[in-house]
C-alpha cells in the first residue's frame, strides 16, 4: 500500500504541470497572464503556519498545502448567501481554523459553509473532520473511502505518504504533526450529503454546475460557473495531462465537458490557475490514440508498470490500482 501511495503522489505532482499547444499563440499569452496572476497574488497567513492561502480573481481564495509533496490547492468561494469550500485537503492543519482567519485579514462576513468533495481521495478529504457535513456523490467507493478514513501509523499503510514533506518558505507542518500518529478518523455516515449530476449549486450571487466525472475516480465532481467561465475540474481534469483509470471513462468526461466555455481554470494540484481546457481539442487527440495513433511507452516506479500513451502534447497515464486504493 505504501508503495502504491507513492506512485500516485509522484504521478500527482507530475500531472500538475500544464502544458500549452506549442502553435498556439493565444495559448500563451494566456498562460503568461495566468502565471503573473498567481505570482502577484496576496499571500494571507494563518496561525497554522501550514496553508499559503492566495486571494484569486472571483471572490476564491485557494488553500495550498505546498509543504507535502502532494501540493494539493482546496477553494473557498464566496458567495452572498453561502460560501462553498471545494475539498478540505490533506488535514495536516485545521482548514476550518485557516478559513476563520482569512475572514478576520481580510474583513470577510461570516456566512455558512458549504462543503463540497471534488473526489474522495485522502488528499482532498483529509480536512472532512472538521465540518459537520459535506456533500459528494452517492458512490460506493467513495462512500467506503469517507466512512473508513485512513488509520493512525502503520495500521493504514500511509506513513511513508504523509512522511513525504517538502521544503517551502514560510510553510511548516504544525506542531506535534508526525506521520507515525497522523490518521484521518472515519466520517460518519449521516453526516454525508450527496449531489447529482447536472444539479445546480446557488451561492446567491453565483450559481455552479455539477458535473459528475469517473475517469480519475468514480465519484469525482467538477463544478462550473456559465457565467463567469469558472470551472473546477478536480483530479479529473488538470490541462493536457490525465491520471487516469480507464480512457474510454476518459473520452466520456470530455465529452461531457467538451462545449463549456472556460475561461478561469482552478487546478486542484500545484499552480492554482491553468491554462484553460481545450478540452475538445484533447478530446480529437484522446479518440486518435485509442484509434492506435502516437507513442506507447511504459512508465515504472517501484517496480510497478504503467503504461503511458502521448499525442500532440497529451499524455495519459493509466493507473487504476494506484487510484483506486
Amino acid at each position: 500500500m505504501k508503495i502504491l501511495l507513492s506512485l500516485y503522489v509522484a504521478l500527482c505532482t507530475a500531472a500538475c504541470t500544464e502544458s500549452t499547444a506549442p502553435d498556439s499563440t493565444l495559448a500563451v499569452t494566456h498562460q503568461a497572464s495566468i502565471e503573473q496572476i498567481v505570482s502577484s497574488a496576496k499571500r494571507i497567513p494563518t496561525r497554522s503556519g501550514w496553508f499559503e492561502v492566495l486571494r484569486l480573481p472571483n471572490e476564491v481564495y485557494a488553500f495550498w498545502e505546498p509543504g507535502h509533496e502532494e501540493k494539493v490547492n482546496s477553494y473557498l468561494i464566496l458567495g452572498s448567501d453561502f460560501d462553498l469550500l471545494y475539498d478540505t485537503g490533506m488535514g495536516i492543519a485545521n482548514i476550518r481554523e485557516a478559513i476563520a482567519d482569512v475572514r478576520d485579514v481580510e474583513g470577510l462576513p461570516q456566512r455558512p459553509i458549504k462543503v463540497v468533495n471534488s473526489h474522495n481521495h485522502l488528499d482532498h478529504n483529509g480536512g472532512n473532520k472538521a465540518f459537520d457535513e459535506v456533500w459528494t456523490i452517492n458512490d460506493p467507493w467513495g462512500i467506503k473511502r469517507l466512512t473508513t478514513g485512513v488509520p493512525e501509523g502503520e495500521a493504514g499503510g500511509f506513513v511513508g505518504y504523509w512522511d513525504q514533506l517538502t521544503p517551502h518558505k514560510g510553510v511548516e507542518p504544525p506542531a506535534g504533526f508526525s506521520p507515525n500518529t497522523y490518521l484521518i478518523p472515519p466520517y460518519p455516515l449521516d453526516q454525508i450529503r450527496f449531489l447529482e449530476e447536472g444539479q445546480s449549486i446557488d451561492l446567491g450571487n453565483r450559481r455552479f454546475h455539477v458535473i459528475r466525472t469517473y475517469s480519475h475516480s468514480p465519484d469525482g465532481i467538477a463544478l462550473y460557473d456559465q457565467d463567469s467561465g469558472m470551472f473546477f475540474g478536480g483530479d479529473a481534469f488538470y490541462g493536457a495531462q490525465y491520471l487516469i483509470t480507464n480512457i474510454q471513462l476518459l473520452v466520456a468526461d470530455l465529452e461531457r465537458i467538451q462545449e463549456l466555455h472556460i475561461d478561469w481554470h482552478y487546478s486542484s494540484h500545484g499552480p492554482q490557475l491553468v491554462t484553460a481546457m481545450q478540452q475538445g481539442l484533447h478530446l480529437a487527440t484522446v479518440n486518435r490514440m485509442i484509434a492506435g495513433e502516437g507513442e506507447t511507452k511504459t512508465t515504472s516506479f517501484a517496480g510497478f508498470p504503467l503504461p503511458l500513451q502521448e499525442l500532440d502534447g497529451v499524455s495519459v497515464t493509466i493507473a487504476k490500482d494506484i487510484l483506486l486504493y
